[in-house]
C-alpha cells in the first residue's frame, strides 16, 4: 500500500494514457478480442485447459473495466461512456463469434471446462476480486511485468463469455445464464478492487471525486448489482456445499454396499433432485451385471441414509482390475497427498480375492487350463469357492482335494471348500481336433509331411476297422524311435488294450517302423434301425451335405 501511495507523478500520466487508449473500441481491439473469444470457443469445445489459458492471453478485456472504474471515479463521462462500449460491445461481438461455432456441427457432449463456466458460485467472485487486484497492481507498477494484468483478468473473463456462445448455440439457455452471471460478476468485483487501488495510488484528486454524494450516486448501479450477484452466488454456493455433501454420502454408501460384491469398482457418481426424490446414476465397473433385486437393496439403503426417496440407476462396464497379486475390488483412486489408495474391502471380498490369486498361480503352470471366474458362496457350513475354468479335460478328484489344501492353507480357513465348474475347451485347426500340438503347427519339409500322413491315414485305417469304431480325430509325431500316434474314436463299445495292440502292430507292419499308439475312446454314437452314425456327421448328414457311404455301420 505505502508504495501504491508513492507513485510518481510521471507514472500515473503514463498508466491514465495506457487506461484511455485501451479503453477505446478500435478496430485492432475488436481483432485481438474475436481472435481470443474463438480461441476460448475451442477450447472450450475440446476441453484443453492449454489452448484456454492461450485464448486469455491475447484477450483485451482488462483495460475497460479498469477505464469504467476511473471513469467513475472521477466522473469522467466520456471515459466511462468509451470503456463501457469497449467492454460490453467487446463481449456481444465475443458472444456472437461463439455462437456461430457453437452451430458447427462437430462438438460432443459438453467438456468439464464449459462446464465449469456455467456453475458459478461465491468462490469465482473472490478469485475475480484477487485477479483485479493482482491485474490493477500490476499496471500501476512498472516494476510488474505487463503480462501479467491480462493473464490475471482475461482468465476471469475471456471463458465465460465464450460459454455464453456456446451454450446458446447449444440451446442450454439455463447454461448461458450461469455463465452471463459469471461474467457479470467478474466484471462489477474487479471494477470495485480497482477503483479501490485508485484512490489509494492518488489516480484520483479530490476535486475529481466531488461530493461524497455523487460518487456514491455514480457507484450506486455497481454497488446494488454486486450485492445482489453476491447473494445469487452466495445461494449457489451453498447449494454446490450441499451437492459435495450428497455426493459424499450416496458415495460412502455405494462403497460400503458393493463391498460385498466381488471385484466391483464404483467409477463415478451423478445426481439430480427431481419431483419424486433423488435420481442417482452410478458408473460401475464390474464382471458381473448385478441382479435387479441387488439393486433395490442398493437403492433402499441410500434411501434410507439420505432420508429421502432415491432411484438409483447403475450403469455396469464389464470389466475386471487385476494387479499383480490378484484382482482388486472397489474405487481405486487417487488421494490428495499423490498416492493410489482403495476403499476398505469386506473379509468375504478379502478372502475371494486372495483365493483367485492362488488359482491364478496354480493356472499358471498348466496352460491348458484357462480360470474364467472365481465366486463365493457362504453356506452354514462354511464358504463355498466355485472356480470356474476352460479346459479340454475336467481335473481330477485328487487335484482338486490338493487344490483345496493348499487354499486352506494359504487362506488361513479350514473351513474352504472348492467346486470346479469345467467348461470343455476343444482346440480346432484345418486339420482337426489339436491332440498333438507338434502334428499342427510344427515346421515340416514336404517329405516329412507326406510320411506324417501316410502314417496318420494307416492308422485310422486299421481303427476304423474295428467293429462300430469311428475316427474322429487323429495327430502323428516322429519320436526318438518310429512315430507317436493318439488317435479320439467314438463307437458302441470302448476298444479292448488288445484291440489297440493289434492296430499298433499292423500299423508298424505297413509303414515298417516302430508305432505308439494311445487311443481316447467315447461311447458316443447315434443308433438308427439300420446302423451306427457319428452324432456330428449324422446331423450333417440330415442337413444334406455329407456323403452317404461309408462312415455308417451296420449293427
Amino acid at each position: 500500500m505505502l508504495d501504491l501511495a508513492s507513485v510518481t507523478p510521471e507514472r500515473r500520466a503514463v498508466v491514465l494514457s495506457d487506461i484511455e487508449i485501451g479503453s477505446q473500441a478500435t478496430a485492432t481491439y475488436y481483432v485481438l478480442l474475436g481472435i481470443s473469444e474463438l480461441i476460448a470457443g475451442f477450447a472450450l469445445i475440446i476441453g484443453s485447459d492449454a489452448t484456454l489459458i492461450g485464448a486469455t492471453v491475447v484477450a483485451p478485456l482488462m483495460t475497460p473495466i479498469i477505464g469504467v472504474s476511473l471513469g467513475l471515479m472521477r466522473g469522467d463521462l466520456r471515459l466511462l461512456r468509451t470503456a463501457l462500449i469497449a467492454e460490453f460491445g467487446g463481449a456481444l461481438v465475443g458472444v456472437a463469434l461463439t455462437y456461430l461455432l457453437g452451430l458447427v456441427p462437430f462438438w460432443g457432449d459438453p467438456t468439464p471446462s464449459l462446464l465449469a463456466q456455467t456453475n458459478p458460485t461465491l468462490i469465482d467472485l473472490l478469485v475475480a476480486a484477487l485477479a483485479g487486484f493482482a491485474g490493477v497492481l500490476a499496471m500501476i507498477d512498472e516494476r510488474i511485468s505487463p503480462a501479467l494484468p491480462g493473464v490475471a483478468i482475461a482468465t476471469a473473463l475471456n471463458p465465460p463469455v465464450a460459454a455464453i456462445g456456446l451454450c446458446l448455440a447449444f440451446g442450454a439457455y439455463q447454461g448461458a445464464w450461469g455463465a452471463f452471471l459469471l461474467f457479470f460478476a467478474n466484471v462489477l468485483a474487479i471494477l470495485a478492487v480497482a477503483a479501490v487501488l485508485f484512490l489509494i495510488a492518488g489516480f484520483v484528486t479530490r476535486a475529481e471525486i466531488g461530493s461524497v454524494r455523487g460518487l456514491a450516486r455514480r457507484f450506486a448501479p455497481a454497488a446494488i448489482g454486486l450485492l445482489l450477484v453476491g447473494a445469487l452466488l452466495t445461494k449457489y454456493l451453498v447449494g454446490m456445499v450441499g451437492n459435495i455433501h450428497t455426493r459424499r454420502a450416496i458415495t460412502a454408501v455405494l462403497d460400503q454396499e458393493l463391498s460385498h460384491e466381488p471385484s466391483t469398482a464404483l467409477h463415478g457418481v451423478e445426481f439430480s433432485r427431481g419431483k419424486g426424490g433423488l435420481d442417482v446414476l452410478a458408473e460401475v465397473r464390474t464382471p458381473h451385471v448385478p441382479a435387479p433385486g441387488r439393486v433395490n437393496e442398493i437403492q433402499d439403503a441410500l434411501g434410507n441414509s439420505l432420508g429421502e426417496p432415491v432411484r438409483l440407476f447403475m450403469r455396469c462396464t464389464l470389466t475386471k482390475d487385476v494387479t499383480a497379486t490378484g484382482s482388486t475390488t472397489l474405487r481405486p483412486y487417487l488421494s490428495l497427498n499423490g498416492k493410489v489408495a482403495t476403499a476398505p474391502v469386506s473379509a468375504d471380498m478379502r478372502l475371494l480375492q486372495q483365493a483367485e490369486q492362488v488359482a491364478r498361480e496354480v493356472v499358471a503352470t498348466r496352460p491348458n487350463i484357462v480360470l474364467k471366474d472365481v465366486e463365493l458362496v457362504n453356506l452354514p457350513t462354511g464358504p463355498v469357492l466355485v472356480v470356474s475354468i476352460e479346459s479340454p479335460r475336467a481335473p481330477s478328484p485328487d487335484r482338486i482335494a490338493r487344490f483345496e489344501a493348499l487354499l486352506r492353507e494359504r487362506l488361513g480357513e479350514e473351513r474352504v471348500r472348492v467346486v470346479i465348474r469345467v467348461a470343455e475347451s476343444v482346440d480346432i485347426t484345418s486339420k482337426g481336433r489339436i491332440l498333438f500340438g507338434e502334428a499342427h503347427f510344427r515346421a515340416m519339409s514336404e517329405d516329412e509331411a507326406h510320411r506324417r500322413s501316410t502314417v496318420e491315414e494307416t492308422a485310422r485305417t486299421n481303427l476304423e476297422g474295428l467293429p462300430n469304431t469311428f475316427v474322429t480325430a487323429i495327430d502323428a509325431v516322429p519320436g526318438e524311435v518310429g512315430w507317436t500316434v493318439r488317435a479320439e474314436v467314438v463307437g458302441p463299445h470302448v476298444p479292448a488294450p488288445r484291440d489297440v495292440h493289434d492296430v499298433e502292430e499292423r500299423t508298424a507292419k505297413a509303414i515298417a517302423e516302430p508305432v505308439d499308439l494311445a487311443v481316447r475312446a467315447r461311447t458316443d454314437v447315434l443308433v438308427t434301425g439300420r446302423e451306427y452314425r457319428v452324432v456330428g456327421e449324422a446331423q450333417v448328414r440330415d442337413d444334406g451335405d455329407a456323403p452317404s457311404a461309408p462312415e455308417a455301420r451296420s449293427p
